[in-house]
């Protein structure tokens, strides 16, 4: 791995970990992302039978992992940043979760093939050094007719546009000095300098089908119009795959 995805990925896990403390109640019934939660654990029990096999892929404090825990699901989550990794082990209930940490530099994840029914990654892929070479692991570890959901920024929306402006100001020279000045504005500069791949929905599906994986086509929502978009991408059952 080069230099410069090294010094990415430690930048994405001292974000984190600067994180973890406040990360759960982001998650509390109040809280902003647990609009999330509902639909992704409802995704992955429509599409996974019961007692499926499950990796959180940037588990986070494990609010999810913990989720489909409790809904009958064997669950590994795991994390780049060890304060993530370290409120999730914490927390109560939730010790039916399998726990990995990750170097911030890996390439491989020490998962077998075929190992789960669905990968889950909430608002990972933006952060990675190569989306492509993640969809090809996540791939990998999926079984035949095995499911991939994706949380990423959808560039259409308002906020996307004002955030790419604030980017391109927070990459001009000079810009890391308002990081000291203004550390609360500092990190959210920092978010924006290290959240890098921010693509349409046909840049995503080209991507997932040279990992081997179809896009599963979800109608539009006018009601869900969120900063986000997710994404499910499918592993073609054998009697799918082309002889």
């Amino acid at each position: 791995m080069t230099d410069q995805a090294t010094t990415h990925s430690q930048q994405v896990r001292q974000l984190f970990d600067a994180k973890a403390s406040s990360w759960q109640a982001k998650y509390a019934p109040d809280g902003r992302l647990a609009a999330r939660l509902t639909q992704l654990a409802d995704m992955v029990g429509y599409h996974v039978g019961p007692a499926g096999t499950v990796l959180d892929l940037g588990c986070g404090t494990g609010d999810l992992a913990r989720h489909l825990s409790g809904a009958g699901f064997k669950v590994t989550g795991c994390d780049i940043s060890q304060g993530m990794l370290m409120e999730a082990a914490a927390a109560r209930p939730g010790g039916a979760v399998q726990w990995v940490p990750l170097d911030p530099d890996w390439q491989v994840l020490p998962f077998p093939a075929t190992a789960f029914d669905a990968v889950v990654a909430s608002s990972v892929l933006e952060y990675v050094h190569s989306p492509a070479d993640v969809l090809a692991e996540c791939s990998r570890m999926l079984g035949p007719g095995g499911i991939m959901l994706a949380t990423v920024p959808d560039p259409g929306h308002p906020i996307r546009w004002l955030e790419a402006a604030v980017r391109a100001a927070a990459l001009a020279p000079g810009a890391r000095a308002v990081d000291r000045r203004w550390p609360r504005l500092g990190r959210y500069l920092t978010y924006l300098r290290i959240s890098r791949h921010r693509h349409a929905v046909g840049w995503w599906s080209k991507s997932a089908a040279r990992a081997g994986m179809l896009t599963v086509p979800l109608p539009p929502d006018p009601h869900q119009h969120t900063p986000l978009r997710l994404l499910i991408f499918q592993r073609p059952a054998l009697s799918e795959r082309p002889r």
